[in-house]
């Protein structure tokens, strides 16, 4: 798996990724933009995040043995009507400022 996918109403996430940007967390602070159809991702310490974007702390789950993380994302789909096909989504991984931007 190479980037960040949609499977299943859960964005799965890379594990070079996940490790660059959550390294060992089991949550991060995550918050859906509606009119921008856009989810940033941070890790759960990133305090100017939670002060900047009213988040939501979800479980970030291991995948597999390769290090691939998961986040299930079915309520924001389910309450922001987003197409739940699976399929490769389109991201910008800012490694400044440590924040993931998912584009839908």
């Amino acid at each position: 798996m190479q980037g960040i996918h949609l499977a299943s109403g859960h964005l799965l996430i890379e594990a070079a990724i996940a490790h660059d940007f959550f390294a060992d967390n089991s949550h991060v602070n995550l918050v859906y933009y509606s009119q921008r159809k856009t989810i940033l991702l941070a890790a759960p310490n990133d305090e100017l995040f939670k002060s900047l974007h009213k988040t939501s702390m979800v479980m970030l789950k291991q995948k597999n043995s390769h290090g691939d993380r998961s986040v299930s994302i079915q309520e924001i789909m389910i309450d922001n009507d987003i197409e739940p096909t699976d399929r490769v989504l389109t991201f910008q991984a800012d490694s400044t400022m440590k924040i993931i931007i998912i584009y839908f």
